[in-house]
């Protein structure tokens, strides 16, 4: 309960808005309540955004049914920014929440984002031999980055790139032409 209370706090008011008190309130609990289960507000939030990430994953997923690398990278870009574009607070929550400086990531949220990363390892495998794994890992990491600003930019008011889907192909072309 207070997972789906914290998220329908962020979905409608955005993750500043979150607190505590809010959750237990929308629950009906005291604020004790909530620290039985969760260690503190990062714990909550942790919890919150590996769901978001799960739902991401989920919703991304059918991106990986596309018969060529290009078209699934970029079939994988295009549902990344629905999903984005359909849930910009739960994302932000995970792009912009600052954890406490002794904060240590759960193993179930870094599960999370290692499948989101599959989906793309899985669809680029072939220009990888054995013994690349770090720089498959590598390059995955740097597309990812590349596409969270790259959503970053096309759902904002600058529009520096281009559309999404043009700045998703040339960011393809160029992950193409360096694996060539």
């Amino acid at each position: 309960m207070a997972l789906e209370s914290a998220r329908e706090i962020v979905a409608s008011e955005g993750i500043n808005a979150l607190s505590g008190r809010k959750v237990t309130a929308r629950m009906g609990y005291t604020i004790g309540t909530l620290y039985q289960v969760f260690d503190d507000m990062d714990d909550l939030v942790e919890q919150m955004n590996a769901q978001t990430l799960e739902m991401l994953y989920d919703h991304c997923q059918q991106g990986a049914r596309q018969d060529d690398v290009a078209q699934q990278l970029k079939a994988l870009g295009i549902l990344f920014g629905e999903f984005v574009k359909a849930h910009p607070f739960e994302w932000d929550a995970i792009m912009s929440y600052r954890y406490k400086d002794d904060h240590t990531t759960s193993e179930a949220y870094h599960s999370e984002i290692l499948r989101l990363f599959g989906l793309m390892e899985t669809a680029t495998r072939q220009f990888y031999d054995k013994g690349e794994e770090d720089e498959h890992a590598a390059d995955m990491a740097m597309l990812w980055a590349s596409l969270t600003g790259i959503l970053g930019v096309a759902f904002s008011e600058r529009q520096v790139g281009g559309s999404l889907e043009q700045m998703l192909e040339h960011l393809i072309a160029m992950y193409l032409k360096a694996r060539s």
